[in-house]
């Protein structure tokens, strides 16, 4: 492998991107409230912990529709950003997604809370009912200072480490899920150096990222693919990804994800990963197969083979298995790994 990749753009590409995303125009109009057509009210602030405030059920037998829901935050700082995580029928966490409400939304999936100063605010928000006649839809909801993350509620929380609202909307007995989430025929492509290839992935929704996406969403990466000389194929956690990128142009390898995205190091997921001789990935269905996966002690694993399997444990203590189905050597622009996942779905009441 050509360990020099050069990234004389990726600066530029990353400052271009953040700028065009700052440009929004919208105020969140769409979503300002209260509204007077719900009688559904969530409230979260700094003196209402453990409140029924925090905590709505809703039941209904209306499916594949919405359901609204005024959304109350109070904080003693100002709070910059809203992230809402969304699970259907017990299943994985995963970010919620406006279908027919126009919110500034960052890149990360969480709303832009307009304004320097925004210590309390107050939307009506559209909420998807279950699609099934006994399924549930489960929200949670927290404010941040600044870039939360979907996976961890207390980082940068603006009204205390662990608080946060809930809203569950229950059609016929419900219903809950295996715990295990499952992604397939994912593809990782080798590093190059315009920073365009589809290095990276989040196992939290089988997302994959290309390293000039920078500095808005390099703290979602878990885990990135790259092909060394001696250690060809090779998986690496995002904190502990090779420095592998020439970004002055010298000839010197002097940049990893930290340099190269400006995203503080001690906010990069580390990622656990080991071979494995004795567990069967086909016969894993549900979370606790899982639960006996000792935490392996590295953040990289290199000399990969076809037939491999690797277990892993997230940065959030949720452990998986990597099953690899092709390899395309090299480090060039064919290089790249096929791969399927199985994962424990995210538990985000856990502090």
């Amino acid at each position: 492998m050509n360990t020099i990749l050069k990234l004389r753009s990726i600066a530029t590409l990353v400052i271009a991107s953040a700028f065009i995303f700052s440009c929004s125009s919208d105020d969140n109009s769409d979503i300002q409230g209260p509204s007077t057509d719900t009688d559904f009210n969530l409230i979260v602030n700094t003196t209402n912990e453990g409140s029924e405030e925090r905590n709505v059920p809703i039941t209904t037998d209306q499916l594949n529709t919405t359901q609204k829901v005024n959304v109350t935050f109070a904080a003693e700082q100002s709070m910059k950003r809203l992230y809402i995580a969304k699970s259907e029928n017990g299943g994985a966490l995963e970010p919620f997604a406006f279908t027919n409400q126009a919110v500034d939304e960052k890149k990360d999936g969480s709303v832009d809370l307009v304004g320097d100063d925004k210590k309390e605010f107050t939307f009506n928000i559209d909420f998807d009912t279950p699609s099934t006649s006994d399924g549930t839809v489960t929200y949670l909801l927290w404010a941040t200072t600044g870039r939360g993350d979907f996976r961890d509620i207390a980082k940068r929380n603006a009204i205390g480490e662990f608080d946060f609202g809930v809203i569950t909307i229950t059609a016929g007995n419900g219903a809950t899920g295996n715990g295990l989430k499952s992604y397939t025929q994912t593809i990782l492509s080798a590093p190059l150096e315009d920073g365009s290839s589809s290095t990276f992935m989040s196992v939290l929704d089988g997302e994959i990222y290309k390293i000039s996406e920078g500095e808005e969403l390099a703290s979602l990466w878990d885990f990135g693919y790259y092909y060394g000389n001696s250690g060809l194929a090779s998986f690496a956690s995002t904190s502990n990804y090779p420095a592998l990128f020439d970004t002055n142009g010298d000839g010197m390898v002097d940049a990893a994800v930290a340099d190269l995205t400006g995203v503080p190091q001690e906010e990069l997921n580390k990622f656990y990963l080991a071979k494995s001789t004795s567990i069967d990935f086909d016969t894993v269905t549900k979370r606790e197969d899982l639960d006996n996966i000792d935490k392996p002690a590295t953040e990289r694993v290199t000399n990969i083979i076809i037939g491999d399997v690797i277990v892993f444990e997230d940065n959030y203590g949720n452990k998986g298995l990597i099953k690899v189905t092709e390899i395309v050597t090299g480090a060039g622009t064919s290089g790249k790994i096929t791969f399927d996942v199985k994962v424990q779905t995210s538990n985000i009441f856990k502090p």
